[in-house]
């Protein structure tokens, strides 16, 4: 196969962040980085007397989870205070989806959307000897990445 001559470079991207999964906020930004963690399947493995390799099967996905890297900010509509508010309302932990889009936010682009719950989120840490902004953390978990189309 003959090396590609397109790529999609980083710096357009798009990331959205809702708490109803209709109506998104676009945290491009705030947010340094997206990582999604590999998705694996179960698998499983039995032996028997005959033969010499294990008889090998494989399952269903395992769930995965997608971590952001965000601008820690103090502004009432940041990407922080918008997790904060979600993190918060604990008692009964509420569906969010967390989506981000690789080569913008306009129509025709592959779009990649996790529906699950915050797992994970970073207060603000404090480093004197640091000269740049604060970087906070943050993971949404869900059954699976559904990559679809944007339409509009």
């Amino acid at each position: 196969m003959a090396q590609t001559t397109y790529g999609v470079p980083q710096m357009c991207g798009y990331v959205g962040l809702s708490a109803d999964c209709v109506t998104y906020t676009d945290i491009s930004g705030y947010t340094q980085s997206v990582t999604p963690a590999e998705q694996t399947r179960i698998t499983g493995e039995a032996y028997t007397f005959s033969g010499d390799t294990a008889i090998f099967k494989a399952g269903k996905r395992q769930p995965v989870a997608v971590t952001a890297n965000i601008v820690y900010t103090e502004d009432d509509a940041g990407a922080w205070d918008r997790l904060d508010a979600i993190n918060d309302a604990a008692d009964c932990p509420s569906v969010v989806c967390f989506r981000w889009t690789p080569r913008g936010d306009t129509a025709g682009m592959q779009q990649h959307t996790v529906t699950g719950y915050l797992t994970g989120f970073q207060h603000p840490p404090m480093d004197a000897s640091a000269g740049g902004p604060i970087i906070v953390t943050f993971t949404v978990m869900g059954p699976e990445i559904e990559t679809t189309v944007k339409a509009s």
